[in-house]
């Protein structure tokens, strides 16, 4: 009975927040509006980079690819071909995926190490920038501007602010519940297993390709359908904003400080810390350039010391504290 009672009060929890959630468009300024967006972009980024980089234990910096070819290639398809959005969305999310494949049987052919796998795929993300600069099918270094929103969703147009705000909150809801199907599907132990002992699960009978192979496209498709949708909310393709792997290591760092490898850490860092990054910019920026970026770097300095495994186990801990004694005196 008490844990049926916990199971549900935590159930209520979470369709509580979302129900807010869902109803902050009502609440907040455009400005305001603008920053809690972006949070569920990189909630919904940190989420699909969370099944390769916590589950499966590979550091992987080539998201910024995935992310690029859906943000610039589904808007070169639009504005070079006329091909609509969402065709463009679903032809980027299959270039992502046979990426992801590639880099995965890339990984498994040549046996990379953690370090040597983090370098493979930092220098795909690097080409990929590459590529996109120098081409100007993609814009080349100048970007692609898309056309105004006029809020026809079928041409994927979202209708300004609150709807590109349920856009991502959808997406970024998704990407969570796709962290938790794994996590108790077989493939997420699979996973787990891969990353804890790569060579003891392959000893027991683990296909060891198969699985960060699926890790890798689900990963890929993920990043690059929120690619498509981010763009259409910014109408700007910039190359140096979608295909650097400084996005990636923002992933990284979000994902990192609310707990790899936990279905809802990743969306608790990026909900802390990017509206944080984005309060002292507009509040401390224009007051002493440079002093925003140090304040949030002494922040995550300090999360990361004080809690190594994250924010989420932390949070689970205190909960564990509070039960105990609820538990005792019922």
């Amino acid at each position: 009975m008490k844990e049926e009672f916990y199971r549900t009060l935590r159930s209520s929890i979470w369709w509580g927040v979302l129900v807010l959630a869902a109803l902050l468009p009502f609440a907040l300024s455009s400005y305001y509006l603008h920053i809690v967006t972006l949070a569920l972009v990189y909630v919904a980024l940190a989420s699909s980079w969370n099944i390769v980089g916590g589950m499966a234990g590979q550091i992987s910096l080539a998201h910024s690819l995935f992310i690029g070819v859906g943000a610039m290639f589904s808007s070169a398809l639009l504005l070079k071909l006329g091909i609509n959005m969402w065709l463009g969305l679903v032809i980027s999310a299959a270039i992502s995926a046979v990426l992801g494949a590639a880099i995965a049987w890339i990984d498994y052919r040549f046996r990379l190490g953690h370090l040597s796998f983090v370098l493979i795929t930092l220098a795909f993300a690097e080409m990929g920038a590459i590529i996109v600069e120098g081409w100007e099918f993609l814009g080349g270094a100048s970007g692609l501007l898309l056309p105004r929103d006029a809020g026809n969703f079928l041409r994927f147009e979202f209708g300004g602010g609150q709807g590109a705000f349920w856009v991502m909150l959808v997406l970024a809801a998704i990407c969570v519940l796709v962290n938790v199907a794994i996590l108790n599907a077989p493939l997420g132990y699979y996973l787990r297993t891969i990353r804890d002992n790569e060579k003891a699960a392959q000893a027991i009978g683990v296909n060891v390709l198969r699985y960060k192979t699926m890790a890798m496209v689900i990963s890929a498709v993920l990043a690059s359908v929120v690619g498509t949708a981010y763009v259409r909310y910014l109408t700007f393709a910039d190359p140096y904003l979608l295909i650097s792997p400084v996005i990636t290591i923002e992933i990284v760092l979000f994902a990192t400080v609310g707990g790899l490898g936990r279905a809802y850490g990743p969306a608790l860092g990026a909900l802390l810390l990017v509206p944080l990054g984005e309060v002292l910019r507009g509040k401390l920026g224009s007051t002493l350039p440079g002093l925003h970026y140090f304040i949030y770097g002494v922040v995550v300095v300090a999360v990361i010391l004080a809690t190594p495994r994250g924010l989420l186990p932390l949070a689970e801990r205190m909960w564990a504290r509070w039960r105990g004694p609820a538990s005792r005196a019922g």
